[in-house]
């Protein structure tokens, strides 16, 4: 029992860990999109993100694609998720700039997150998870009035506050296909090679001719192959562990590494606030993760029966 206990402990970590791995390359997505060519379409650039990771996810999954076909109904919710979330991220970023897109997004993820938890009558989170949120969302609430200095586009920030909602939509999603038994990659990779699909009709009608440049085409490759298909793999694992509340909670680690990537490559200077609002989540992160024991426990067992098997 101890050892099973041990074993348990230890997996959760380890899964801790990979999900705040995901979050930190999900942090360098918009700085990868900034150094890209000027003229680059934000729609068309969010497609073809998702069609080079859900193809390259796909590749290392393929032994483990067919249990996806058996619950085909969860695979095209978290495609329709994972549709909405990436062309409305990246639109956001576009109208409001890459800060206040990420912190209205991530802010909105874990409250959406626990409301679907909620729904799907889910256990509530331990009173862990609540002291987590409320030192994370302080962090974020300094840093989006640190980003705030000018006029923000308010249908930017609407689009930001969808795309989170559309975050833990798949976030759910890939949690219930992994615990049905399907393995975590491939349950990534259904869900990814779905939303591509539904974003093709995109690229018929969008300007594509920046990707043929140097640097358009090193960006669209780094976010597909690093900050999708690397970034899913290890958030896959996480969902094969942790619930989805937990998960998308670890993932507000991305504007924190937004936020320093912008001073160490964009050369943007950063207020003694956006500063403490980042001290803030990183203080919150390892709390976020001691909640995953409580939240978790009746839960890791099952997963690793129904993954393995």
């Amino acid at each position: 029992m101890e050892g099973n206990i041990s074993v348990n402990a230890r997996s959760r970590w380890v899964a801790v860990v990979a999900v705040l791995a995901a979050a930190a390359l999900f942090g360098t997505t918009g700085t990868a999109l900034s150094k890209g060519p000027a003229d680059t379409d934000t729609w068309a650039a969010a497609s073809l993100r998702l069609c080079i990771g859900g193809i390259l996810l796909a590749i290392v999954s393929r032994r483990h694609l067919r249990p996806v076909l058996s619950h085909r109904v969860w695979a095209v919710v978290g495609a329709v998720g994972v549709a909405g979330y990436q062309t409305l991220f990246f639109a956001a970023t576009d109208r409001t700039g890459v800060a206040v897109a990420a912190l209205a997004t991530i802010g909105t993820s874990p409250l959406a997150s626990r409301a679907i938890g909620r729904l799907r009558r889910r256990p509530p989170p331990s009173p862990t998870w609540w002291i987590a949120a409320f030192v994370l969302g302080a962090g974020l609430v300094l840093q989006f009035v640190s980003s705030n200095e000018g006029v923000v586009d308010g249908i930017g920030v609407v689009f930001a506050v969808v795309a989170g909602t559309m975050y833990a939509i798949y976030a759910e999603a890939g949690s219930v296909l992994i615990e049905r038994g399907v393995q975590s990659t491939a349950s990534m990779a259904g869900i990814f090679v779905g939303g591509a699909v539904i974003t093709l009709p995109i690229l018929l009608i969008a300007d594509v001719g920046w990707v043929a440049t140097g640097s358009g085409l090193t960006m669209i490759a780094y976010q597909g192959a690093i900050t999708l298909a690397v970034a899913y793999v290890a958030f896959g694992w996480g969902l094969r562990y942790l619930a989805p509340s937990v998960v998308v909670m670890l993932t507000v680690l991305e504007p924190a590494v937004a936020s320093v990537l912008a001073v160490v490559v964009l050369d943007e200077s950063l207020t003694t606030t956006s500063w403490i609002g980042a001290a803030l989540i990183f203080a919150g992160l390892p709390i976020a993760g001691l909640s995953a024991g409580r939240t978790t426990a009746g839960r890791t067992t099952a997963g690793r029966s129904t993954v393995e098997s």
